[in-house]
Parts: structure tokens; sequence; C-alpha cells
């Protein structure tokens, strides 16, 4: 068996969040998160409940982890809300964690985003289906769709969704 470390986090945190998987020939599963960095919001303080975890996400204030039967928990400060999973939030493929929101990426491509929304960046953007990836920034939601397109929506004060064309 093989460990294998994934790692996401942002410049803003100060917080790294790591899931180590143990490979086997029947697949990988997950074994441990792992925190480090500032906890000053409680987002190092992973709950018990993270188990059979297969992706994790974390920001300035909260961290997110995707388990492997699909659904999302949440810890951390939850001022506005980013850490209350929405009962929606099923059969989901992949996490972003945004300075105050959070984004998740669903099996059928759409999108799901929660939390602070003083800039628009839980407002999904009526185009993103058939998504393949996302991303949150600080105040801000990219999302990648299966044509290649980028969508972007939120905060641009320094023209963070102002998409270019090529």
């Amino acid at each position: 068996m093989r460990a294998r470390l994934k790692v996401t986090g942002s410049v803003w945190s100060n917080t790294a969040i790591a899931v180590v998987l143990l490979l086997s020939a029947a697949g990988g599963r997950a074994q441990n998160v792992i925190p480090w960095g500032s906890n000053v919001h409680g987002q190092t303080n992973v709950p018990a409940a993270a188990t059979n975890v297969i992706a994790v996400a974390a920001n300035f204030s909260h961290s997110l982890a995707l388990r492997a039967d699909g659904s999302v928990i949440a810890w951390g400060l939850n001022a506005d809300g980013q850490a209350d999973v929405p009962e929606a939030a099923t059969n989901i493929v992949a996490v972003a964690a945004g300075t105050t929101h959070s984004l998740v990426l669903r099996e059928d491509g759409s999108v799901l985003a929660w939390g602070g929304n003083r800039n628009g960046q839980t407002n999904v953007s009526a185009a993103a289906t058939n998504v393949v990836g996302i991303a949150a920034g600080e105040a801000h939601s990219l999302a990648l769709r299966a044509d290649g397109t980028v969508l972007a929506w939120g905060n641009n004060d320094f023209g963070q969704t102002n998409v270019p064309l090529s």
C-alpha cells in the first residue's frame, strides 16, 4: 500500500487540511483528515464524523470534507452559515471553500452554494450546468463546464470574474 496526500487551502486561510488515503487493490479509502495551521475559528477541529473522507477544502474560517457516500460535513466559524450544509447537498463529487461561503458540485453537474453572499458569490449562475470542476475564492465562485467554458460570479474588485475569451 502507498499513501497519497491531497491538500487544498488558500493563501488567506493560514490553514491546511489533508486527506491521507491508503490505496489498496480494492480501491482507496480515507483513513485520516489531518489539519494544521491557524485554528482561530475552529477550522482545524476535525469532527469525529469526518470518516470515509475522499476530498477536503479549507479557507479562512471553515473547512469542508466530502465523504465517499457523497455527503458533506463542515466545521469552523459559522457566522455566515458557511458551515451549515443544506439538506440539498447530496450526491456531491467536489467541494470548495471560500472565505465565508461553501460551494459543492453534484454528480449531475449542478452547483450548490451557501453561506456569506455579500458579493453574490452564492448566486449560482443559471448557466452553471454540465459542470466538471469548481473553485471558491475569497468572495467569488468559479465553475468549469464540460465544454471548457469557465463561469465566474461574485466579487469583481480585481477583475476575478472577468473570464478572458481565450
